[in-house]
């Protein structure tokens, strides 16, 4: 009797080293498209913080109100004007004016590709730098901020494309210069940091296209008259304004902290060892990158404004610093493109939407600046005071709490229910920022001002009326007003609800 036949299987399939690379970029594509849509849409409909309802505010006053606004502010025209049209057509919910930043963003990827492959010359560089912009936790921070920093970003990407065309690549055309001008005219009234984007530039035209210098120059003042013209008189009034007297000087601990800011602390170290081993092997067996003038730009742009804030503050975290994401996306998408081994650049992609995508979901809730406890914002204090306030009641803001209140009772079509008192009184005309210090000479005008506010709050009790102040917030100045309304209404209830700029809500009925 023969012996039973053993079972058969398949021979295993073994994929070559080049198969594996190719299927693992496939899936690095695969999951960087589904991972824009997490860093799109994860927590876009969460609450707005108080430069974000300050922003749409803002934007909801049409063209002259604009300008009025922001000549007590520190910010630039461009953005509010597109985000009055875009509120125009989408509304101004949460989640429609979110999605102006969502394009600006996706318009950064896309610039990052332009400018990756207009680096190397490579298409395959330029999915990866829009990659590593896509993922750039930076960016991704900006993505869903109702601010004007993702337009920033798209358009220092996009600056830096028109610099290698034109002052790099030599071209010539009426259509390259074309693009040079409006980009940088329209980046020179999005920001005041765009300037350094333009320094940069220079300090890179200087070093390594010398000959160029002079058109250069002449294309950046010509860049800039537009925004004499057109903001120049207003910027010279917002220079005096104090609206960044805020801001603290920058510490050597915030140095170090910068350059961890586009992809986080871990990430932001090891993506740059790679990049700098890939480098170093790249030199050694001859090749040249063509890098060096992008990696000047990159430096030259973020190095400046820093240095800056060591004697005038001019820096705040999370913010300004996305003038580099997208030339720092190019220069580590082209350095990685061409390691030794494509495992090299997606197993590092992978790596990275491991780590992007896991925060995005933890932080889908949570309020910039902010440790707010769970189910707290000033979207729940509103409308604690839509349900519970009736309708001639006072709501006196103290500290920065009133532009997020404003945008929720606007919301809810309550904009003119309530009678509404600023304190100090100044932050009703510059919801974005406030004076936080208390000399004598400014005690005695809050004190003034203090008084006042409880003899109003004393007229409205007497008719019947409630008043809810938020409190808890700048309490050297607060507590000026909370004392002298102690002294006038009777206190009625605290209520434990924390937003932004306040820590409870107290209510007070009729006079003492």
């Amino acid at each position: 009797m023969s012996a039973p036949a053993s079972p058969s299987f398949p021979a295993p399939v073994r994929l070559e080293s080049d198969e594996v690379e190719r299927y693992l970029e496939r899936l690095l594509a695969a999951c960087a498209l589904a991972a824009a849509v997490v860093f799109i849409g994860v927590g876009i409909g969460r609450p707005v913080w108080l430069d974000e309802a300050n922003s749409v505010l803002i934007a909801s006053h049409g063209f002259s109100g604009i300008i009025d606004s922001l000549s007590r502010d520190n910010n630039l025209p461009l953005y509010y004007f597109l985000l009055s049209g875009w509120m125009r057509v989408f509304g101004n919910s949460e989640i429609a004016v979110r999605s102006l930043s969502a394009i600006f963003y996706l318009g950064g990827c896309g610039a990052a590709f332009a400018l990756g492959k207009r680096l190397t010359g490579e298409t395959r560089a330029g999915w990866y730098s829009a990659f590593f912009y896509e993922a750039s936790a930076l960016a991704i921070l900006q993505a869903q901020n109702i601010r004007m920093y993702s337009l920033l970003g798209m358009l220092s990407g996009l600056s830096a494309w028109c610099w290698l065309r034109v002052i790099r690549d030599r071209d010539g055309s009426r259509g390259a210069w074309a693009w040079l001008l409006a980009v940088n005219s329209l980046g020179l009234l999005t920001h005041v940091w765009f300037v350094f984007v333009l320094g940069g530039q220079l300090a890179a035209t200087a070093v390594c296209e010398r000959r160029q210098l002079g058109r250069f120059v002449l294309a950046g003042v010509a860049a800039a008259v537009p925004f004499s013209v057109l903001w120049g008189p207003v910027f010279w009034h917002q220079l005096h304004n104090g609206a960044t007297g805020w801001m603290p000087r920058l510490q050597p601990i915030f140095l170090i902290l910068a350059g961890t800011e586009f992809y986080g602390p871990v990430a932001s170290l090891l993506l740059f060892a790679l990049a700098g081993a890939c480098a170093i092997y790249a030199v050694r067996k001859g090749c040249s990158m063509g890098i060096a003038p992008l990696v000047l730009i990159f430096l030259a742009s973020v190095a400046v404004p820093l240095a800056i804030s060591f004697v005038k503050p001019i820096y705040w975290p999370g913010r300004y610093l996305v003038i580099g994401a997208a030339s720092l996306a190019a220069v580590l998408g082209s350095i990685l493109a061409g390691a030794p081994s494509r495992l090299v650049p997606a197993l590092a992609g992978l790596l990275l939407l491991g780590a992007q995508v896991p925060a995005q979901f933890a932080g889908r809730d949570l309020v910039p600046g902010s440790q707010l406890p769970p189910g707290q914002s000033d979207r729940t204090t509103a409308e604690f005071l839509l349900a519970h306030a009736a309708p001639g009641d006072a709501i006196v803001f103290t500290s920065l709490s009133r532009a997020a209140a404003d945008y929720y009772f606007g919301r809810a079509g309550a904009g003119h229910r309530f009678q509404e008192f600023s304190f100090p009184a100044d932050t009703a005309t510059h919801l974005g920022w406030m004076d936080s210090s208390a000399p004598p000479e400014r005690q005695t005008r809050l004190e003034a001002e203090a008084s006042w506010i409880a003899g109003q709050a004393g007229a409205i009790a007497g008719g019947g009326h409630a008043i809810w102040v938020y409190d808890g917030a700048s309490i050297r100045v607060t507590e000026l007003l909370t004392r002298r309304l102690n002294l006038t209404l009777n206190p009625r209830a605290d209520y434990r609800l924390e937003g932004s700029y306040h820590k409870r809500i107290l209510e007070y009925r009729t006079e003492r």
